[in-house]
């Protein structure tokens, strides 16, 4: 027997919805990573958590719900008990009983639907947050898969390079490299290309070989600049003596090479990411997969931006140390407005 398999379904569920001590967290992932069954034993307890994915909006109950209903049941227990004192004496016996059977089954209904919506109160914010737990996971799984790919790709590569983005032409724009990927035979799925949290689009549409894509129309040319690069945003490259230069995977920690998509969501291009509490996953060439907080305007909780350059516009990185994420549809020289 493996020595993975002796991790309970119990811990596996707390790993999936990041329970578990940090130190534990990194035990398990980094034993996933090279153990195929455990990474198929997680897969399936996710599936398990798929009715989770049915919410679309997390569930603010009132803050005084339970105070509010509780003192409602209060208010029919004692109208329901006036009633049955003034009713009782023009009654027979019998009936008595039954109207008051009646009433106190109805009583006890009220009770059992207060501690439902009691429950609920507690439990539903906790399911949203295992429900994106869950696609945060996913999605880092994703970003490793994609980032082992870049580092097969580079080690081919005679300069040790990432897939390259054209300056001009057809072939430039960022999405590029799903199609250079998939050209040696490194893209081992299209879903890769798409963060679960994304639910806009299909991720089991195709991606298309160079030769294809080159031989399409400019209409059919311009839809897959923003799809084929599925909903991360990849290192737009940077300018460096003047020219402009693919980087090499040198495998250092603070250079961003894929990350989570941000999306504009007012008209101060204000932005935010796609997962819970605003959160974004992001790609390090080294292989370390950093979850970064998106707190305001062109702003995130580390020093080095990874989404903008260092004139806090989303375009080529200026040195070789300024790495900048943009979205499939992007243009290294180009920049555009986040949509």
């Amino acid at each position: 027997m493996s020595r993975n398999s002796s991790i309970s379904d119990e811990t596996l569920l707390g790993f999936i919805l990041f329970a578990l001590p940090d130190a534990e967290q990194w035990r398990i992932e980094s034993l996933a990573f090279s153990d195929p069954k455990l990474r198929q034993r997680i897969e399936d307890l996710r599936d398990l958590l798929g009715p989770m994915n049915e919410l679309t909006h997390p569930v603010e109950p009132p803050i005084d719900l339970t105070a509010s209903t509780m003192a409602f049941i209060d208010q029919a227990s004692h109208a329901a008990q006036e009633s049955l004192n003034q009713s009782g004496a023009g009654m027979s016996q019998p009936l008595f009983e039954n109207s008051r059977s009646t009433k106190l089954a109805w009583i006890d209904s009220l009770v059992a639907l207060a501690a439902g919506i009691v429950i609920l109160t507690i439990l539903l914010p906790s399911v949203w947050y295992s429900r994106d737990a869950s696609r945060r996971f996913s999605c880092t799984s994703n970003l490793r898969e994609l980032g082992l790919a870049f580092s097969v790709f580079a080690q081919t590569d005679a300069k040790q390079r990432i897939p390259m983005i054209a300056v001009d032409g057809p072939l430039s724009f960022a999405g590029v490299y799903t199609m250079r990927l998939q050209g040696k035979g490194l893209l081992q799925s299209p879903k890769l290309i798409w963060c679960p949290a994304i639910e806009c689009f299909d991720p089991s549409q195709a991606i298309p070989s160079i030769p294809v894509f080159l031989a399409g129309s400019p209409k059919q040319q311009q839809g897959w600049r923003f799809t084929i690069g599925g909903s991360y945003f990849y290192n737009l490259g940077n300018i460096v003596d003047g020219e402009y230069e693919t980087p090499s995977y040198k495998g250092q920690s603070y250079f961003a090479v894929l990350g989570d998509s941000l999306m504009k969501i007012n008209a101060d291009e204000e932005v935010a990411a796609v997962h819970g509490a605003n959160i974004a996953n992001v790609l390090y060439e080294d292989g370390r997969i950093q979850a970064i907080h998106v707190s305001q305007k062109n702003d995130v909780s580390v020093i080095d931006n990874p989404y903008f350059n260092r004139d806090m516009k989303q375009a080529v990185g200026h040195g070789l140390d300024d790495s900048c994420l943009g979205p499939s549809f992007q243009n290294p020289f180009r920049p555009v407005k986040l949509e």
